[in-house]
């Protein structure tokens, strides 16, 4: 492996492979005077040079606290920015395919048949749920890069970078607007609620519109976290349980999304949880190999070895220093 690389974590990039392309769809799609198109390039040069400065500098323990917060910065302006790219850039959108999906594995699509059961009180209800996904990850990410030991902070995070890298391509490449849109004009009953589905309604317009359908990542950003925590925190996954289970419930009620977007966050964030252990650990191995420290910022010293379970066991899996 190339000695820089062994400096630049797997999740960094990730991140960086993220926005080379979507800097390529943004100058091969769109006009050159389009937003997108300064806001992607402006992105990309931002990150490498962040990326750079910290491969310079690992060794300043900052770094630990500085990669987090900038990675997860750059991934939620990416839920904004790209989810306008495919819908803007791509000449097509995949609503009907998906629709079609839905509708021969349930019979029928699955938002026509719950208009009957969408009154102004589980209207409301679920935009309440639907909303909660925002408090709900922020705490999860700052407990998650801030509250776990080093190895299990950074295989976290690159899991984590991983499932949204993933689902972004689907954002750019399979562009949706969702049911609410798809099936307009077929809906016989309108969504009508309170403060809480108006603040839902509110947030949807501030993030870019009805964009980034396909897969969910309402679904897949917070069955991640559950899952994670399920494994190396039990009592905090189980706290969240109940709440991303009705988040599965409010994204189809609401009409944002597809029964199988669900399936499809949900299979990305089970996988991704393993394939990020296992890269970063990869990567960790190198670098010892080649005589750095396993961890940028000073951290390698009495990390525990990572079971098959998930667990920690007592002796270090890698040679202190």
């Amino acid at each position: 492996m190339c000695p820089f690389l062994l400096r630049v974590p797997p999740s960094d990039r990730a991140v960086l492979v993220l926005l080379l392309l979507a800097a390529a769809v943004a100058v091969i799609w769109l006009p050159f005077c389009h937003w997108l198109v300064s806001m992607q390039l402006g992105m990309l040069a931002g990150w490498v040079v962040a990326v750079a400065g910290m491969a310079r500098w690992e060794r300043w323990r900052g770094v630990q606290f500085l990669r987090p917060a900038l990675t997860v910065g750059v991934i939620f302006t990416c839920y904004t920015t790209l989810g306008r790219l495919g819908v803007d850039g791509m000449p097509y959108l995949v609503d009907a395919a998906l629709s079609r999906i839905d509708t021969w594995f349930w019979g029928t699509d699955p938002s026509l048949w719950l208009q009957r059961l969408q009154t102004p009180g589980w209207v409301e209800f679920f935009s309440f749920i639907y909303g909660s996904f925002i408090p709900y990850i922020y705490l999860s990410l700052a407990l998650g890069c801030l509250g776990r030991p080093p190895l299990e902070r950074d295989q976290f995070l690159t899991g984590w970078v991983f499932l949204y890298v993933i689902s972004y391509l689907g954002y750019i490449f399979l562009p949706a607007r969702g049911p609410i849109s798809y099936h307009e004009s077929d809906y016989h009953v309108a969504l009508q609620g309170g403060i809480f589905y108006q603040m839902v309604v509110d947030g949807m317009q501030a993030s870019g519109g009805l964009q980034g359908v396909f897969p969910s990542l309402h679904v897949g950003g917070s069955v991640y976290l559950c899952l994670f925590d399920l494994r190396t925190h039990r009592l905090r996954g189980l706290t969240y349980l109940p709440m991303v289970l009705l988040i599965y419930l409010a994204t189809v009620f609401l009409r944002y999304h597809y029964i199988i977007d669900l399936g499809a966050g949900t299979v990305l964030a089970v996988g991704c949880i393993p394939l990020g252990k296992r890269v970063f650990l990869r990567w960790t191995q190198r670098r010892e190999a080649a005589g750095l420290s396993a961890l940028p910022g000073g951290e390698a010293d009495d990390l525990p070895a990572l079971s098959g379970t998930g667990t920690f066991d007592a002796p270090p899996f890698l040679p202190t220093h």
